[in-house]
């Protein structure tokens, strides 16, 4: 094996962020290393060696496998002749399961030792999937806090080295803020998934309509990358509360940080509202069939991931038909009459649970006791 060769493989945009940090900072502190596999901007930035892009990896849904199988094979048997060629110290899988550990699985007949980096959500669904885990990798890195005594449970070494989310909210000085909300400043975070934004939008704007201008002033309309299109589509051509401003980029934490209070999707929007001292009310609905389905596969008591790290309902969510004008309507005059210092102590506990600034450093700490 190189002394020098390290293997980075990411999927999803999102770890591309992830990897990208965490290479970033392994070759500041190891000029040494030369790093190759699969990327996109932010790895190939920091240095990797690009054996096939992210984009050709990222997006495929059920139905895109098959069509894509082909190539997916074939950037796999790329990834396993480079490994063959050049017998890296460690191969640092990040995120994208169904791909990584089938991977991992090819790399431990190599002898190569794999750390996977951002856990397979195991915990949620597709548990029999942890035997596979234990088999395949050294390690798990986990951003989650709660996801090291569900993989120490299973006989899996792990460890946790911070939330990546926490880096790039202290990187534009938001974390730990003192500054107070403005009075009635509402966010609205419909998603970063087109089916999110298709069945949450339309009943945040029906319910800002009912919401009297004495408690909503303003309503930040939050954009995730790549749903611009999608939110248009939405909001159509009818006439647009007057109440609403879109943000989107580096403006959007800005203005997020400032807000009463916000609604928002279920995922790592919840994280950012909880990083930035923002109370919420969650929102969570799908076709009746693939929720039908979803409640015989997931299990977990919450659907937001902050009430899953303070392992209690300490934010509301409402599901399915519970998402709806009538009610998000009534549970946000509750929270806007009555206070939300509760529910702000609660989010100030999971803070301190998701850990202070450096998972990059966590994460690199971890892959470096493998080069030697």
């Amino acid at each position: 094996m190189s002394g020098h060769d390290v293997m980075v493989v990411a999927g999803e945009v999102s770890g591309d962020i992830h990897a990208g940090n965490m290479l970033t900072e392994l070759r500041r502190q190891k000029p040494e290393i030369n790093a190759f596999g699969v990327g996109g901007e932010r790895l190939a930035a920091a240095g990797l060696e690009l054996v096939a892009s992210t984009d050709e990896l990222a997006h495929m849904g059920l139905i895109e496998v098959l069509r894509e199988l082909p190539r997916i094979r074939q950037i796999m048997r790329r990834l396993i002749e480079e490994a063959e060629r050049r017998r890296p110290r460690v191969a640092v899988l990040v995120d994208s399961p169904d791909f990584n550990l089938r991977l991992a699985a090819r790399l431990q007949r190599l002898a190569i030792p794999v750390v996977l980096y951002v856990s397979p959500q195991l915990w949620a669904w597709r548990r029999s999937r942890v035997r596979v885990v234990r088999r395949v990798a050294r390690e798990v890195l986990c951003i989650l806090p709660f996801e090291v005594p569900f993989y120490e449970a299973h006989g899996v070494r792990a460890r946790f080295v911070g939330h990546p989310l926490v880096d790039e909210i202290d990187r534009v000085n938001l974390l730990d803020r003192t500054s107070l909300p403005e009075r009635g400043k509402l966010a609205m975070l419909p998603g970063s998934r087109g089916m999110e934004v298709r069945q949450l939008l339309p009943v945040m704007l029906k319910t800002l309509q009912v919401m009297p201008p004495s408690l909503v002033t303003t309503a930040v309309l939050v954009e995730a990358p790549g749903m611009e299109a999608e939110i248009d589509a939405v909001l159509g051509d009818s006439a647009i509360d007057s109440r609403i401003r879109r943000v989107r980029g580096e403006a959007r934490r800005q203005e997020l940080s400032n807000c009463e209070l916000a609604w928002t999707a279920s995922g790592t929007a919840t994280l950012e509202c909880a990083l930035l001292d923002v109370p919420m009310v969650v929102g969570y609905r799908l076709q009746p069939v693939s929720y039908a389905l979803a409640k015989l596969l997931v299990r977990v008591p919450h659907v937001a991931l902050v009430n899953l790290i303070v392992g209690r309902s300490l934010v509301p969510e409402l599901l399915q038909k519970d998402w709806c004008a009538d009610r998000l309507a009534a549970v946000t005059s509750e929270i806007f009459e009555s206070g939300s210092t509760q529910q702000r102590t609660g989010l100030a506990e999971a803070r301190d649970l998701l850990g202070r600034p450096g998972a990059s450093l966590g994460a690199v700490e971890a892959v470096a006791e493998y080069l030697g």
